[in-house]
């Protein structure tokens, strides 16, 4: 049997349902402001806790998918326009993008361990947290050999790898995911999703007014970094997850092994934001205040490039020309041209089984 190749989709690409198959959270509209009708017929104000949920501290699988009672929510399947020109060489795979990573990362192994070629194996893209979920599943392995003899090759697209402060946003700001009178509802949501804390910046991402970097306990992982009412919902469980995770992410290729081909992408044209000024215990009033740098509007491409370190940096392709942004990179012309083509490269052969 040949290899499989699965597209481990971005943060908000996979729509979610209820367990009686009734679609909450369409990733078709994200960008256009959620109507009631997006989420299952619900009433504004079940939305919040509709979309929120509960984990046990040291647990990675949520105890509560969705805070509303009676409600289950699961990952239903991924919007198709981010991804057209890969859908005819791929295998889409769903997973709810809330959840602290590493449990989607065990899923996607269970998965390949179950779904193993009898002949070949997996070749995994990953979209943007979906490069997170692959990089995080080589990471969770007791066998240092076992990512290698399930996967082929690896393509991450846009993957954050030293964060971004996009996810910081939604927890400072909240974002229009739900249109523009429930930004409340969607930072309340945002404060119980595990992922989000998990993709904050890496490094020092907060100064102070003279310009030099805030003491690191004053940092957005540390609780510190939330002064006064910036505090209101943030959940010291979750910045301990994010600063487990951050570890989990250091040489993020160093457990596939020389039997994985590997490519990583990056967009350079798009203002990117880095950084935020904290006076005393404020932070500015709206994210338009950001200070930015060059990325693909999501991921700084120079601040991926240093943390990754120099075998990141050997196999990362810094896109020339006008490439997409962020949401829309597995769409840009030379990233699947190039994708094509590397999935018809030979790979090494897997290690034997012990």
């Amino acid at each position: 049997m040949p290899d499989r190749t699965l597209l481990v989709p971005g943060t908000q690409a996979t729509s979610l349902a209820d367990q009686n198959g009734t679609v909450v959270y369409n990733a078709v509209r994200v960008s256009l402001g959620l109507q009631k009708d997006e989420l299952g017929g619900r009433p504004p104000s079940e939305w919040q806790r509709l979309l929120s949920i509960a984990q046990e501290p040291g647990t990675w699988e949520p105890s509560m998918t969705s805070l509303e009672p009676g409600t289950e929510v699961r990952p239903h399947s991924i919007v198709d326009t981010p991804y057209e020109r890969m859908l005819p060489f791929v295998e889409p795979w769903p997973y709810d993008w809330r959840m602290d990573i590493r449990h989607n990362a065990m899923l996607l192994l269970e998965k390949m361990r179950a779904e193993k070629p009898a002949d070949g194996r997996f070749n995994l893209i990953g979209h943007s947290q979906g490069g997170l979920v692959i990089v995080l599943a080589s990471k969770l392995t007791s066998d240092l050999n076992e990512f290698s003899r399930l996967v082929a090759r690896v393509i991450l697209v846009g993957t954050p790898l030293a964060g971004t402060m996009r996810a910081t946003e939604a927890l400072l700001w909240g974002r229009e995911d739900l249109g523009k009178d429930n930004i409340a509802a969607a930072r309340g949501m945002a404060l119980t999703w595990p992922a989000i804390y998990q993709m904050m910046p890496s490094w020092n991402a907060v100064v102070l007014p003279d310009g030099e970097d805030a003491p690191e306990g004053q940092q957005f992982m540390q609780p510190e970094g939330w002064p006064g009412p910036w505090a209101e919902g943030i959940q010291e469980d979750l910045l301990l997850r994010a600063r487990e995770t951050e570890i989990l992410l250091h040489g993020p290729f160093a457990r596939f092994g020389s039997s994985v081909l590997t490519m990583a992408f990056l967009g350079k044209r798009q203002m990117t934001p880095v950084l935020v000024k904290r006076t005393a215990d404020e932070y500015p009033e709206n994210r338009r205040e950001m200070r930015v740098q060059q990325g693909d509007g999501l991921v700084p491409a120079q601040r991926t490039l240093d943390w990754g370190g120099s075998l990141y940096q050997r196999h990362a392709v810094v896109l020339s020309g006008k490439p997409e942004p962020h949401a829309m990179l597995c769409q840009d012309e030379e990233v699947v041209r190039m994708t094509r083509r590397f999935l018809n490269a030979p790979a090494p052969p897997p290690p034997s089984s012990p």
